[in-house]
């Protein structure tokens, strides 16, 4: 990841009975609002596609052709929904 110059960022966690000070709780709360919609959108394929769901997949290539077949099943899910909502 350095050669990449990939960061990985966390929530600070204490233990218990520490509190966080002011620049902590800031750090926490930023991280919290970019990693939400991330989550969510996750959650969101994973009730549409049950993605996660792959016990008879035996091959790597079977692998890939499962998960983006569940997440084309989304997607066209996801437009299916917005063009008949409106």
């Amino acid at each position: 990841m350095k050669d990449q110059n990939v960061v990985v960022l966390t929530p600070v966690k204490k233990q218990k009975g520490q509190n966080l000070n002011a620049d902590e709780k800031q750090r926490s709360t930023t991280i919290s609002r970019v990693r939400q919609p991330i989550e969510s959108l996750f959650s969101w394929i994973e009730q549409q596609t049950g993605i996660e769901c792959a016990s008879k997949v035996r091959s790597y290539n079977g692998l890939w052709v499962h998960v983006f077949g569940k997440l084309v099943a989304a997607f066209y899910f996801w437009n299916f929904v917005r063009t008949f909502s409106s």
